[in-house]
C-alpha cells in the first residue's frame, strides 16, 4: 500500500500541474480517507481555495480538522484561520489562538508569523509586542520573507526594545532579496532616507522600480516622485506621470494626488483639469487635508459641466477599484453638489441632466439639450418611479429627481479579519 499511496500522491500533483484539480482530488481521496494527513491537508486546500469550482469552507474544515487532530502544523494553521473568521463554523477566536500556538511551537514558520501578527494586532490574543517580536524572529530565522518584513517593521517602530534601523535594514534586505514586494519598497525608502545605511538614491530607485514593476501602488508613486524630481535618476516627467497613473489606478491616494497635479499643470502629460479634479476627488476620500484644499481650488477653476463630468469619472474609478467607501462618499458629495436651485443650473433640461447622471440614468454630458439620450434616461427614471412615461422634462420630473438624489445611501459592508 505505501507504493500505491505514493503513486496516488504523484498522480495528484501531476493533475495539479495540468490544472485538473478535480482529478487531483480524486487521486488523493482514497489515501486521505485512509488517514494520510498530508493528502487530507491538500484536499482541504483545494476546497478552501475554490480551485474545484467554488470555495467550500465546510469541506475544508472537515479535512483540516482531521489532519490537525493528528498533529499536522500546516492544518492547524489553516484551521485557525477558518476558526478566526467563522468560515465553515462559528467564529472561535480561542480555538484559533490554541491552534496557532500549537503549530508555532511545532516550528511551522507560517504559523509563527501568523501568531506574531496576532500578538502585534491583538487579533485573538492580548497585544504583546515582545511576543510578536519573538515569533517574527523565529519565523524570520527560518527564512520566511513575510516574517522578516514584520520583524523589520517592529525594529523600526521600537515596539519591542529600542529602535534599530541597522537591524531592520538587514531584515528588509533579506525579505526584499527573496522577492517580497513590500520589503522591496521599504528597503528603497531606507536607502532614500539614509536610515540604517548611507543614503543612496540610485539604490533607492533600483528597489522602488523592482516593487513598482510588480504592481505595488505605493512603490509606483515613490518611483514617480524620484523621476519627477531627478532623485537618483535623470528627471523624466513623462515617465513620472506614467508611474503616478499606475499608482492612482492601483488605489494609492498619494499617487492620485500626484497624478491630479500632473494633469492640472501639464507636467509630463497633456493638461486636463477635468481629469485632475476627478483624481483629487478620489484622493480626498483618504482624508488628506491637502487633497481637500486642492479639490476646492480645482472646482473653482472648472466650468460646471466639466465639474459634473469629473464627479462622474471619480465615481466610475472608485467602482473600478471596488472601493465601496470611496464610491458612496463621492456619490454623496455629488448629491449635495446637485441639490441646487434649478435657476442656478441654467435650465430645467440642464438640471434634469445633472440629476440623471448622478443617479446613474445618463452617462453623457450636461449640455442643456433634450436629445434622444436625455429623453430616454428621463423616461426610464419616470418608469422606475411610477411617474407617467411621457417624454418631457418638467417640474414634476425635476422634483422627483431631487428627492431621489437626496435619498440616504447604504453603508459599505464590513471587512473580515485576516492574518
Amino acid at each position: 500500500m505505501p507504493g500505491t499511496a505514493r503513486a496516488d500522491y504523484l498522480t495528484g500533483w501531476q493533475a495539479i500541474a495540468d490544472g485538473d484539480y478535480a482529478a487531483a482530488r480524486t487521486a488523493w481521496l482514497e489515501s486521505a480517507y485512509a488517514g494520510d494527513i498530508d493528502l487530507q491537508f491538500n484536499i482541504g486546500r483545494l476546497h478552501e481555495s475554490g480551485l474545484l469550482g467554488q470555495t467550500d469552507p465546510e469541506a475544508a474544515l472537515r479535512w483540516y480538522r482531521s489532519a490537525a487532530a493528528r498533529g499536522l502544523p500546516a492544518a492547524q494553521d489553516r484551521l485557525a484561520g477558518l476558526a478566526l473568521n467563522g468560515l465553515g463554523m462559528e467564529p472561535d477566536p480561542e480555538l484559533a489562538a490554541e491552534l496557532l500556538i500549537k503549530a508555532a511551537e511545532a516550528g511551522f514558520a507560517p504559523a509563527q508569523n501568523n501568531l506574531a501578527i496576532a500578538y502585534e494586532l491583538g487579533l485573538h490574543v492580548p497585544v504583546d509586542a515582545d511576543l510578536a517580536s519573538l515569533w517574527y524572529h523565529r519565523a524570520a530565522m527560518q527564512g520566511l520573507p513575510e516574517a522578516q518584513y514584520g520583524l523589520a517593521r517592529l525594529l523600526l517602530m521600537g515596539a519591542s526594545g529600542g529602535n534599530d534601523p541597522a537591524q531592520a535594514l538587514g531584515w528588509y534586505r533579506a525579505a526584499a532579496e527573496a522577492g517580497l514586494v513590500e520589503a522591496e519598497n521599504n528597503l528603497a525608502l531606507m536607502y532614500e532616507q539614509g536610515s540604517g545605511v548611507t543614503k543612496d538614491l540610485a539604490a533607492a530607485v533600483v528597489w522602488y522600480r523592482r516593487a513598482a514593476e510588480k504592481g505595488l501602488a505605493v512603490a509606483q508613486n515613490n518611483l514617480g516622485i524620484m523621476l519627477q524630481y531627478g532623485r537618483g535618476i535623470e528627471v523624466n516627467p513623462v515617465a513620472a506621470a506614467i508611474w503616478f497613473q499606475a499608482a492612482a489606478l492601483g488605489g494609492d491616494p498619494f499617487g492620485q494626488i500626484n497624478l491630479a497635479n500632473a494633469y492640472a499643470n501639464g507636467i509630463g502629460i497633456d493638461p486636463d483639469l477635468t481629469q485632475a479634479y476627478a483624481w483629487i476627488l478620489l484622493a480626498r476620500v483618504s482624508g488628506d487635508e491637502a487633497a481637500h484644499d486642492t479639490a476646492a481650488e480645482y472646482a473653482r477653476r472648472l466650468a460646471p459641466r466639466l465639474e459634473i463630468e469629473a464627479r462622474r469619472l471619480a465615481i466610475t474609478r472608485a467602482q473600478a477599484l471596488r472601493d465601496e467607501i470611496a464610491t458612496e462618499t463621492i456619490r454623496r458629495d455629488a448629491r449635495r453638489f446637485w441639490l441646487l436651485p434649478v435657476e442656478e443650473l441654467g435650465s430645467p433640461v440642464a438640471a434634469a441632466q445633472r440629476y440623471l447622471i448622478v443617479l446613474g440614468y445618463l452617462t453623457g454630458i450636461v449640455d442643456g439639450i433634450a436629445g434622444p439620450a436625455t429623453n430616454a434616461a428621463a423616461q426610464r427614471f419616470r418608469r422606475d418611479n411610477d411617474l407617467d412615461t411621457e417624454i418631457r422634462i418638467d417640474t414634476i420630473l425635476i422634483a422627483a429627481l431631487v428627492e431621489a438624489a437626496a435619498a440616504p445611501v447604504s453603508k459599505p459592508s464590513q471587512t473580515e479579519n485576516t492574518y
